[in-house]
C-alpha cells in the first residue's frame, strides 16, 4: 500500500491560493507611538546676593559692612558702646543703660554691652540688625561673606551654610545659627521664610528682645 504524498506548499503558492479563494493577506501590525516626557532638571540652588567688598569698607555706609563673627561692620563684639558711637556717623538712642540703637538707611542696629546689659563701659556682647520698614533682598546692606542679608530666604541661608543649626527662640519661633569659637551668628525669619533679624552674639543664643528690637 502506498503512503499519501505530502505536498510542501511554498509561500508563493499559498499567496496564490489565498487570492484565488478571495481571502486577503493579514493587515500589517499597527505602529506603536511612544511618547517620552522629559524629566525636569532640578532647580539650581538659591544664589544669594554678592557680599560687600571688604576693601570698600566705609563706617558711614552700611552697604559696605560685612557680617561675621567679629560683628556687623563697626558694631564689633568686645569693643564698647563708646567705640561704636565714635565710628558710626549717625545719631544714637540709648533706650536703657548698656543698649544703644541706631537707624541707618532703613536699618535698625542695636549694640548691647555687659552680661547683664546694664554697663555702657562693658564689652559689647550682642549686635543686632533688622529692617525698620521691610527690605528688599537686593537692597544695599550688610551681608555675610556668602551674601546673606535681611530679606534673604531660609533656603538661601541653608544652601550657603550646610553646617547651619536651628533652635527654638524665646518667642517660640525657629532661630538658625552658625557657630565658631564661642560666638554665633543668628538668623530669625519668624516663620516668613525671609530673614527679618540677624544677630552676632558672644554666646549661643539671642534674647527675645533688646529695647523692642
Amino acid at each position: 500500500m502506498g503512503f499519501p504524498r505530502v505536498i510542501a506548499l511554498t509561500g508563493a503558492v499559498l499567496a496564490v491560493l489565498a487570492i484565488a479563494s478571495g481571502c486577503s493577506a493579514p493587515a500589517p501590525a499597527p505602529t506603536v507611538t511612544v511618547t517620552v516626557t522629559p524629566t525636569a532638571s532640578p532647580s539650581p540652588s538659591p544664589t544669594p546676593t554678592d557680599a560687600p567688598d571688604p576693601a570698600a569698607y566705609d563706617p558711614g555706609d552700611p552697604a559696605t559692612w560685612v557680617i561675621d563673627y567679629a560683628g556687623i561692620g563697626p558694631f564689633v563684639l568686645a569693643e564698647t558702646l563708646a567705640d561704636v558711637q565714635a565710628a558710626v556717623p549717625a545719631s544714637v538712642d540709648t533706650c536703657r543703660p548698656g543698649v544703644d540703637t541706631y537707624g541707618l538707611d532703613g536699618l535698625g542696629l542695636t549694640a548691647v554691652s555687659g552680661i547683664d546689659q546694664s554697663d555702657p563701659s562693658a564689652p559689647i556682647v550682642v549686635v543686632r540688625m533688622l529692617a525698620l520698614d521691610g527690605i528688599a533682598p537686593t537692597t544695599p546692606q550688610p551681608r555675610t561673606a556668602a551674601g546673606i542679608g535681611l530679606g534673604s530666604t531660609v533656603a538661601e541661608l541653608q544652601a550657603a551654610y550646610p553646617e547651619l543649626e536651628s533652635y527654638q527662640g524665646m518667642q517660640g519661633s525657629t532661630v538658625y545659627r552658625i557657630a565658631a569659637d564661642g560666638r554665633t551668628i543668628n538668623f530669625e525669619d519668624f516663620g516668613t521664610g525671609e530673614l527679618q533679624i540677624i544677630s552676632v552674639v558672644e554666646g549661643t543664643a539671642v534674647a527675645s528682645e533688646y529695647c523692642g528690637a
